[in-house]
């Protein structure tokens, strides 16, 4: 046996038996080692320079009182190389001994797993994604980059042509409404007001005078002439009282939002038709073909050119 120099001075080195360890623990396996070399716990805890109560606990398999198994494991070593006896068996005592198997079986999993995963490309595995995911991808792609670079004015003349689409659907049941001019709101409401005849320009009202001799009476005028001003006096009604007022000259769509995003209008007017309302300020105003409609707020007529955007889309804002 050779004989050689420790922290406790020149002894002979006490192998551990394998019959011996079969059930013993590492506690057990060192304590019996510090014995035999005749030491006290204290001294070989001031020669390691650790606090004697980790050693107890070390002997005692107390490993939870100690920091974490990986201290425990590096105490029992150092433990071992001072008392000269082999590590490996009081090692394998101690948790964490298993690690090795645990990786082992690890890799075998994974190997099993990918051995049984299907196989393309003729029989060569690959981790790239297949061709029509690729070419999925960059359809996608070049359709967002399309979408991001069209211009403000083509959405806009979709937006118009899926408004008189939608429109013309239920040209039906808003006929009848239309020829059915409205009271003016309450206060705080909204409301539409529809003249769908032509509208001949209104005189402004003047005081009542009596009439100069000779001069026609409203009774003796043409039966024609009583019919022609009615659409005007119909239709001047509720302008003088609407918040908007539109006048088609030709085809065009109108949408009118008020606050709170409820929508007050969102239809193709026709030419010749005329829309008063009002809403809950502030009213926002989207008009599609504006050089073919005549606009008034509050009554006085409303300069679309300044708002009318790529398209001849016009957007503006009523706040007061």
């Amino acid at each position: 046996m050779t004989e050689r120099v420790s922290e406790f001075g020149t002894s002979a080195a006490l192998p551990i038996e394998e019959g011996d360890i079969t059930h013993k623990t590492a506690g057990d396996m060192l304590r019996e080692a510090r014995e035999a070399h005749g030491l006290h716990i204290e001294m070989v805890a001031a020669a390691l320079k650790v606090p004697p109560q980790k050693l107890i606990a070390l002997e005692a398999d107390d490993i939870a009182s100690l920091p974490d198994p990986v201290f425990a494991r590096a105490l029992a070593s150092s433990v071992c190389r001072a008392l000269r006896i082999d590590p490996g068996p009081v090692l394998a005592k101690l948790p964490g001994a298993q690690r090795a198997a645990l990786a082992l079986a690890d890799r075998t999993l994974k190997s099993n797993i990918v051995s049984g995963t299907p196989r393309w490309n003729g029989g060569r595995s690959s981790g790239l994604p297949s061709r029509a995911l690729l070419t999925v991808v960059g359809l996608l792609l070049v359709g967002a980059a399309v979408l991001f670079w069209l211009p403000q004015s083509v959405f806009d003349q979709v937006g118009a042509s899926v408004s008189r689409w939608t429109s013309s659907r239920s040209d039906g049941d808003t006929g009848s409404v239309a020829e059915a001019p409205v009271a003016a709101p309450a206060p705080g409401g909204s409301s539409v007001v529809v003249e769908s005849a032509p509208v001949s320009p209104v005189a402004p009202p003047t005081s009542a005078a009596p009439a100069a001799p000779g001069a026609p009476s409203a009774a003796a005028l043409p039966a024609g002439s009583a019919t022609a001003a009615a659409p005007a006096a119909v239709a001047a009604a509720p302008a003088s009282s609407q918040q908007l007022v539109f006048v088609a000259r030709e085809e065009c769509w109108i949408t009118v939002t008020e606050a709170g995003g409820k929508q007050l209008l969102r239809r193709s007017l026709q030419a010749g038709e005329t829309v008063a309302l009002s809403g809950t300020l502030p009213l926002s105003v989207v008009v599609g073909r504006a050089s073919a409609v005549d606009v008034q707020v509050h009554g006085k007529p409303y300069d679309l050119k300044p708002v009318t955007r790529g398209g001849g889309v016009a957007r503006f804002e009523v706040k007061s």
